[in-house]
């Protein structure tokens, strides 16, 4: 008797255990979707005023620039002041240089950029983040430090985002302490977004690249000579022509690049050399520059370049041969007395996809003009080169033409 009932008191323990932890469950699951709902909600209530608030300021921001309304009116709410400076922001990126003086002189007075600079100092994770990014976007002088100090910061994440708001400022001296922490190797970021900063850092002055450029060596170098192609100017030639000399493949390809901008003197000779460079890289580089030059003198080169042996050298040539249009015919009776059915391949596809193929084979076709020259090369055409060389005819005039 003394068994059963302890085990119907086990039982009836057991029980109320179970009915104990089930409560709790669904008092959890309760108090989770009531925490849900009231995020939500609270959320909802928050974009609703961030809407009316947008529509309200954006009606007024040029009052409150022009300080008609006064700031006290809106600086203590934060949401209205990044509201408003996001609308700031937005005006600086496509003011002119007198408007944006304005606007950023606004962003002093009114506090705007010293509560950036604060953020950037003392802010954490995300919000530090956007706050550099926003910083940088204002373009001002003033932004430079703080965001330099986070070039060394722990976290990759803040690292790419002090680099990038760098490059936003768009100021040549944004660009120093980049160059400075790249140069002896303490800035761990990736190469690609620092060079895209540089070139947003110097795009209104690419000569200041110059220096730096001079006395940098090795990974520093090749960034530079890429960051200077993208900024070439006639200006800048001579320096150019000394990067076309440079030991490293990734320099030569960036110089070859960067003269297409020089002037025509200087980037022949020069381009003349790279396109017989021995890495194919450097020779596309210096064929796509040719491709920019639409002079006469570069077609020695690019026949030269269309009997390449890297396939994208000679596709990349014969597009460039197939937009002198008046020199068409010599430049395919060149090509089919090379006797090199990869540089005959090349030419008739550049043609076909401009529309060309047919106004050359309608131009060889004309009686006034037809001659036995004229003839052989258009059974080349219409053959292609595979027709052109695995059966060749035996006829001694076709051998005058195809020696």
């Amino acid at each position: 008797m003394d068994s059963i009932l302890r085990d119907f008191s086990l039982q009836l323990n057991a029980a109320y255990l179970m009915a104990i932890i089930l409560v709790a469950a669904a008092a959890g699951v309760g108090l989770l979707l009531l925490l849900l709902f009231a995020q939500r909600v609270w959320r909802h209530i928050r974009t609703r005023r961030f809407d009316a608030l947008s529509i309200k300021l954006h009606g007024q921001w040029r009052a409150i620039v022009r300080g008609e309304i006064s700031a006290d009116e809106w600086r203590t709410d934060s949401l209205q002041c990044e509201i408003i400076q996001s609308i700031v922001i937005q005006e600086i990126s496509a003011a002119t240089d007198k408007d944006r003086a304005g606007l950023q002189d606004f962003l002093r007075s009114s506090g705007l950029l010293d509560r950036g600079v604060d953020r950037a100092y003392s802010g954490h994770g995300w919000t530090r983040r956007r706050a550099m990014l926003a910083l940088g976007a204002m373009r001002v002088p003033e932004a430079i430090a703080p965001l330099a100090e986070a070039l060394d910061d722990w976290q990759l994440d803040t690292r790419m985002a002090a680099v990038q708001a760098l490059g936003r400022t768009g100021l040549a001296q944004a660009a120093e302490p980049i160059l400075e922490a790249f140069m002896v190797g303490a800035l761990k970021v990736p190469a690609d977004p620092v060079a895209n900063a540089l070139v947003r850092c110097y795009e209104e002055h690419p000569e200041a690249v110059l220096p730096y450029l001079r006395r940098s060596l090795g990974e520093s170098r090749e960034l530079l000579a890429r960051v200077a192609s993208e900024l070439a100017t006639p200006a800048m030639a001579d320096e150019m022509i000394l990067l076309a000399e440079d030991p490293r493949p990734e320099v030569r390809a960036c110089a070859a690049k960067a003269l297409a901008a020089s002037p025509l003197p200087v980037a022949i000779p020069a381009l003349a050399d790279l396109v017989r460079d021995d890495t194919w890289f450097v020779r596309l580089r210096a064929v796509t520059a040719l491709n920019q030059i639409p002079h006469p003198r570069t077609i020695p080169m690019l026949l030269e370049a269309v009997r390449d042996s890297n396939r994208l050298v000679r596709m990349r040539a014969a597009t460039a041969l197939a937009k002198f249009e008046h020199e068409t015919v010599d430049i395919l009776r060149s090509i089919v007395d090379s006797r090199d059915r990869y540089a005959l391949h090349a030419m008739i596809s550049a043609l076909e996809l401009g529309g060309g193929l047919e106004k050359v084979l309608t131009q060889l076709s004309d009686p006034l003009l037809r001659d036995e020259a004229a003839s052989q090369l258009l059974q080349a055409l219409r053959e292609g080169a595979a027709g052109l060389w695995v059966s060749r005819p035996a006829d001694p005039a076709v051998e005058t033409v195809f020696p």
